[in-house]
């Protein structure tokens, strides 16, 4: 079966300029998420607590608050957050924020996949998983173009969820290479494969081996 790979003509009449997001950890992925979006002319909020990462934001130019309040407004609720950790955020700081009809969007599908996070019913659940750091998502914006991601809609609670997933990916620049539609679950466990049986030890036992 052929893959569909969707460039800016692609996602042009899906696209949402008006969208707004809240991204929630202002780390690597965080950071280019939220500079991305942005610089692309989409209403930003940052929920970071203080620390190195509240001060980074401070000097990106944004006013970072607790994610609970931070959430509250926006459209879409982006996670960027450790998987160990962004669980126990989103049960003390983000559920009780959720209203109807907004999005929470994912950059990993882990805790979605494995049941640690369960958005509720009357929320769009998404993804957008860049294929590389957020310094490169970042750098590779800066330079008028994209690294390719992953895109999924686990929940259409809006019948919209898909135009935000397509927005967001269009905002960070990943539409300017290429994006290819996945499920959470094939998301997760590609991911997880090409980490610890590739990269953080496969390639490593195959080059002593081969020695």
């Amino acid at each position: 079966m052929a893959v569909k790979i969707y460039q800016d003509a692609d996602v042009a009449d899906a696209v949402n300029s008006t969208l707004s997001f809240c991204v929630v950890g202002y780390g690597n992925q965080g950071r280019a998420h939220a500079l991305n979006l942005r610089d692309s002319d989409h209403p930003v909020t940052v929920g970071q607590r203080q620390g190195e990462s509240f001060d980074t934001a401070v000097a990106d130019g944004f006013s970072p608050m607790p994610a609970s309040k931070a959430a509250k407004d926006a459209d879409v609720v982006i996670l960027a957050l450790p998987d160990e950790t962004a669980a126990e955020v989103y049960k003390r700081e983000i559920a009780g924020s959720l209203r109807v009809g907004q999005a929470i969007g994912f950059i990993h599908g882990f805790n979605v996949h494995y049941g640690f996070i369960n958005p509720p019913a009357d929320v769009d659940v998404i993804m957008v998983a860049p294929k590389g750091p957020g310094s490169l998502l970042r750098s590779i914006y800066v330079e008028g173009k994209g690294i390719p991601a992953l895109f999924s809609v686990h929940q259409d609670a809006t019948g919209i969820a898909r135009s935000r997933a397509l927005t967001w990916a269009a905002g960070i620049g990943s539409s300017k290479s290429g994006l290819i539609e996945t499920a959470f679950a094939d998301e997760t466990e590609t991911d997880l494969f090409g980490e610890q049986v590739v990269l953080c030890g496969g390639v490593a036992a195959l080059t002593k081996a081969a020695f």
